[in-house]
């Protein structure tokens, strides 16, 4: 059958996209000559199946389409596979622990309860406010530096520069600007070198006691605070969009808080941060007749994958955000959100807690969506890679206890 033109660059309609995935999947393993060619698989299964075979699916010629130009090295640990991954893996690991983000979980809460409540002051005279810059891209980055062990005027720039780092990925073009005094990389660096002179007890002083390359140890921190930064700022963003277009969820997570985990992972199923990586094949690979060559690149199409009606099935579809399509909070955490694998997420289990911190917080108040009427943009950033909007205007407003 003709499979249908795709192209992960292009900015489509929300409803659009996903019925051009719908599309793919019925062309089970498609074909597309952007960026240089690749395949496609976007069935959930299929996807499942490759992101869990890392010897035929390898990262470790990048899972970016087309690579970023220019760059000397690959992403430690998601553009690698064993042995070189598992160094980085187990640091990530160390980092991202249990017991580390169980510690902090206070403070992760005391921050978000303070963003919310300063964005509901601002929008206290009906005027809204970007839910983006006062909660979704703060909260993460600053768990991120209280793990890391930075000090508090180390995080307002570690802040800052990653919002700037993120606006220059997410639009080159306007990249005309002079470069600044201080950039992101200049920042991580300079921590680099005061703990390798000043040690402390802290996690940035293990990290540069490792036998690593610099490249390694700066590559480390670039993926700890650009990579998971973002996915959980998009996480939250599209959370909180969902809740502004349904205030009855908003009531029933105020009335039923034992499913804000699962209104939470059926918001990364429902729109997932990351829609696609590229994996490279290791040798030739024959899937529903196609065969695909050794060499080539193939796309996991995520994005489909989590609303593939094979794996849920009934009434609604899973285009439909929908907390009862689920049998347990086990069962909504099934989604491939954070990917599977020796591959997937390694800070899932932070994304979880900041999340659902964020939602336990968040329904103290009425969230209102700032334009109802101006669905916004999805567009594809990182190389196509994952999906965000850059604004949501919302309305904050305390609840009253009683009303639910």
């Amino acid at each position: 059958m003709d499979c249908p033109h795709f192209d992960h660059h292009q900015t489509l309609g929300d409803a659009e996209r996903y019925e051009r995935y719908a599309e793919l999947r019925a062309c089970p393993v498609a074909r597309s000559e952007a960026s240089g060619g690749f395949w496609i698989l976007s069935r959930h299964d299929d996807v499942l199946a490759a992101a869990e075979d890392w010897r035929t699916y390898s990262s470790a010629d990048g899972v970016l389409a087309p690579p970023p130009a220019g760059r000397r090295a690959r992403q430690v640990a998601l553009e690698q596979d064993p042995p070189e991954h598992t160094v980085y893996r187990k640091l990530y690991a160390e980092l991202l622990s249990r017991p580390r983000v169980r510690a902090i979980e206070g403070d992760i809460r005391a921050n978000a309860a303070a963003r919310l409540a300063a964005l509901a002051e601002a929008t206290a005279g009906g005027e809204p406010a970007d839910f983006i810059a006062h909660v979704a891209a703060p909260v993460p980055i600053e768990a991120l530096a209280i793990l890391l062990g930075f000090d508090p005027d180390i995080t307002a720039q570690l802040r800052d520069l990653t919002v700037a780092e993120l606006a220059r990925i997410h639009r080159p073009a306007d990249e005309a600007a002079a470069r600044p005094e201080l950039t992101l990389m200049d920042l991580l660096r300079a921590q680099i070198d005061d703990r390798r002179d000043h040690p402390r007890d802290d996690f940035a002083t293990l990290l540069v006691q490792q036998d690593l390359p610099p490249i390694g140890m700066l590559s480390f921190l670039v993926g700890a605070v650009i990579a998971g930064h973002e996915t959980t700022l998009i996480a939250a963003t599209n959370l909180a969009y969902q809740m502004g277009l349904d205030p009855a969820l908003q009531s029933r997570l105020r009335a039923e808080p034992h499913l804000i985990p699962r209104a939470v992972d059926e918001s990364l199923r429902h729109r997932p941060p990351v829609q696609n990586f590229v994996r490279t094949l290791t040798r030739d690979v024959e899937h529903h007749g196609v065969t695909m060559r050794a060499g080539d690149k193939v796309m996991l199409l995520f994005g489909s994958a989590n609303r593939d009606p094979e794996r849920w099935p009934g009434d609604p579809g899973p285009s439909h955000y929908d907390l009862d399509r689920h049998a347990s909070d086990r069962d909504a955490g099934r989604h491939l959100a954070y990917g599977a694998g020796i591959h997937r997420c390694v800070g899932a289990f932070l994304a979880e807690v900041e999340l659902h911190v964020l939602v336990e917080e968040l329904v103290a108040y009425d969230l209102r969506l700032g334009h109802p009427d101006r669905e916004p943009v999805f567009t594809p950033t990182t190389f196509g890679a994952f999906l965000t909007i850059d604004e949501l205007p919302v309305i904050l407003t305390p609840t009253d206890p009683e009303q639910d």
